[in-house]
C-alpha cells in the first residue's frame, strides 16, 4: 500500500495533502469543541471565553497545520520523518543569530506594508465585500485583543505558547516544509524562488485577512528564502517565533503601563526600502555562511 503512495506525482500528493488537511481540521474542531464543552461549559463556548479560545487555537494549530504534513510525509516520502520535516540537523548559534537579525531588520518593511495594506480600499461596486472583510478582521482583532491586552504574567506565558510558539512550529511545518518543499519543490516544476513566492501567497491568503495580506505574504517569502537557503526548518521556525513573540510582548508591556517608545522614521517609505535592502543582505549573509559550512 505504501509503495502506491510513494509513487504519487504532484496531483496525487496534493490530493492526499488536501484530504488530510480537511479531515484533520474537522476532527480538531469537533474534538476541541467537545473538550471545551465538558471543561468550560456551553456558555463559555458561545461567548468565546479566554480559556475556550486558547484550547481551540491549540487544537486547530496541531490538527490543521502540524499533523497533515507529518502524515503526508509518512505516507508519500521515503526516508525518516525528521529528515523529511527538515529538522534532523540541530540549529547552529551563528545561523540562529542571523535568523533573529533578519526578523528585526525586516520589521520596518513589514510595518510599512501593513499600514499601506490598511489604507487600501476596494471599488464602490465591491463595498459590500469590503464591509464584510472589515467586519471579519475587526472580530478577529477583538478576540486577539482579549488574549494579549492583559498584564497577567500567566496569560503572557500562555500567549507565548499558544500564539507564538505553536503557530511558528505548526505553520512552518505546513507551509514552508509541506507546501514549499515536499509538494512544490519535490513534485512540481514550480521550484526555487517561484515555490517560495507561491507558498507565501498561499500562506497569507489562508489566514483570510485581506488587510494583512501584503505584510504576511512578504514575511512568508522571507521565511521561505531562509528555508531554501539553509535546508533547515529550525531557522524559519525560530524567526517566525521571534516575530510572534514580539507581537504578544508589546501589548503585554503596554498593559503593564510601560510606555513604548515609537521612532517616527520607522514608518517612512525610505526606511521600508532600507529595511528591505538590509533583509536581502542578511539573507545573502546566511547563504554565504551555509556555503562556507558545506565547503569546510
Amino acid at each position: 500500500m505504501r509503495n502506491m503512495f510513494l509513487k504519487l506525482g504532484f496531483w496525487g500528493r496534493l490530493f492526499v495533502f488536501v484530504t488530510l488537511t480537511v479531515f484533520l481540521m474537522i476532527g480538531a474542531v469537533i474534538l476541541g469543541d467537545i473538550i471545551a464543552y465538558f471543561v468550560f461549559g456551553r456558555d463559555a463556548i458561545v461567548h468565546s471565553d479566554v480559556g475556550v479560545v486558547y484550547l481551540l487555537q491549540s487544537f486547530l494549530a496541531v490538527g490543521l497545520f502540524l499533523l497533515p504534513p507529518m502524515l503526508m510525509m509518512k505516507l508519500c516520502c521515503e526516508g525518516s520523518l525528521m529528515t523529511n520535516l527538515m529538522v534532523s540537523k540541530p540549529p547552529k548559534v551563528l545561523q540562529i543569530l542571523v535568523s533573529v537579525a533578519i526578523v528585526i531588520v525586516s520589521a520596518p518593511m513589514v510595518s510599512w506594508l501593513e499600514d499601506f495594506n490598511l489604507r487600501m480600499t476596494l471599488p464602490d461596486s465591491m463595498a459590500a465585500i469590503e464591509n464584510w472583510m472589515r467586519e471579519r478582521e475587526d472580530a478577529a482583532a477583538q478576540i486577539v485583543s482579549k488574549l494579549v491586552d492583559s498584564p497577567d504574567p500567566m496569560r503572557y506565558v500562555l500567549n507565548i505558547v499558544v500564539l507564538a510558539l505553536l503557530p511558528a512550529l505548526c505553520e512552518e511545518m505546513y507551509f514552508r516544509v509541506g507546501v514549499q518543499t515536499r509538494l512544490l519543490g519535490d513534485k512540481s516544476r514550480v521550484t526555487g524562488t517561484w515555490a517560495v513566492v507561491l507558498t507565501a501567497v498561499i500562506f497569507s491568503a489562508l489566514h483570510l485577512q485581506f488587510y494583512g495580506f501584503l505584510p504576511r505574504m512578504v514575511l512568508g517569502a522571507v521565511l521561505g528564502f531562509m528555508l531554501m537557503i539553509s535546508g533547515n526548518a529550525w531557522y524559519s521556525i525560530i524567526a517566525h517565533f521571534v516575530n510572534n513573540i514580539i507581537a504578544v510582548t508589546i501589548p503585554f508591556m503596554t498593559a503593564k503601563g510601560v510606555e513604548m517608545v515609537q521612532v517616527q522614521c520607522l514608518d517612512t517609505w525610505w526606511m521600508a526600502l532600507l529595511s528591505a535592502a538590509a533583509t536581502a543582505l542578511m539573507l545573502v549573509v546566511m547563504s554565504k555562511i551555509e556555503k562556507m559550512e558545506k565547503k569546510f
